[in-house]
């Protein structure tokens, strides 16, 4: 393979070469003729091929390798805009705001940088559709499980709090080039209007974090590190006496909110 086509390891590249798989990954987003798309790091196309299949009103493809950006706009020029760009510093809301559509994204994800994309997709959340991504295995699985499992945390909350997440297949190192040294998994986020009874979303985020940066602490404990004692003991003791991945969504949610009610009241008295 010519020098100008390796992939290179400081943008972690792994070029997906299975077509059954990128196949199944494209047809996961349910791209209509209508739609908005935002592909993340496409690399040498391998799935921009079958997007423009799909002829989609609006496509966009970020990649920061000038190699490839070049390369797909000469393959693609009149079907796609590339925007040689970190996808970490593009604007969602400007995207969103030259169709005023919701943004379909899809990509397979660089290992080094999943958990930042994921974070930067769920603060843009109300300006999305669908995202279908891949990523190493054990990412995926944190993503999508269930109260009371070791891979339920920060990722599992803040993600399931605004889209419904699915578990779609995995993919062996076969299918890539060159072959990673863990699996992968694609999963898919299907996102809500708005995180549903939901009064304060950056409280939300601020009690997700510290809660499970000390998972193994009783949330008694964990919430003392970063809310007055006062306001901690509140709270009703069964739910103080619990851990971070035994609660629900929906009981984070609630829980926000008695929190959020207990600061207003606080702030009022002074």
């Amino acid at each position: 393979m010519p020098a100008s086509q390796r992939p290179l390891k400081r943008f972690s590249q792994n070029f997906l070469t299975d077509l059954v798989i990128q196949e199944k990954i494209t047809t996961a987003l349910n791209i209509q003729s209508a739609d908005s798309v935002l592909e993340i790091g496409p690399g040498k196309g391998a799935l921009t091929q079958h997007i423009i299949q799909k002829e989609p009103a609006h496509f966009w493809a970020v990649e920061i390798d000038t190699r490839w950006a070049a390369h797909l706009k000469e393959m693609y020029s009149s079907k796609i805009e590339v925007i040689r760009q970190d996808f970490l510093t593009v604007s969602l809301d400007e995207l969103h705001q030259k169709t005023g559509a919701k943004l379909k994204t899809i990509g397979n994800l660089p290992y080094h940088i999943t958990s930042p994309i994921l974070f930067h997709l769920v603060d843009n959340y109300t300006l999305l559709d669908t995202s279908v991504l891949m990523v190493q295995k054990e990412v995926a699985r944190r993503i999508t499980a269930q109260p009371g499992t070791k891979d339920y945390g920060i990722l599992s909350v803040v993600c399931q709090a605004c889209a419904k997440t699915e578990y779609l297949f995995e993919v062996k190192p076969g299918s890539f080039f060159p072959a990673p040294s863990v699996d992968s998994a694609v999963f898919r986020l299907s996102f809500y209007d708005r995180i549903e009874g939901l009064r304060n979303e950056p409280l939300f985020r601020k009690i997700i974090r510290s809660v499970f940066n000390t998972r193994r602490k009783m949330l008694r404990g964990s919430l003392s590190r970063n809310f007055d004692k006062s306001i901690v003991y509140s709270l009703a003791p069964d739910m103080l006496r619990r851990r971070p991945e035994e609660l629900t969504v929906q009981e984070f949610i609630t829980l926000t909110n008695e929190i959020d009610h207990l600061l207003k009241q606080v702030r009022d008295e002074h």
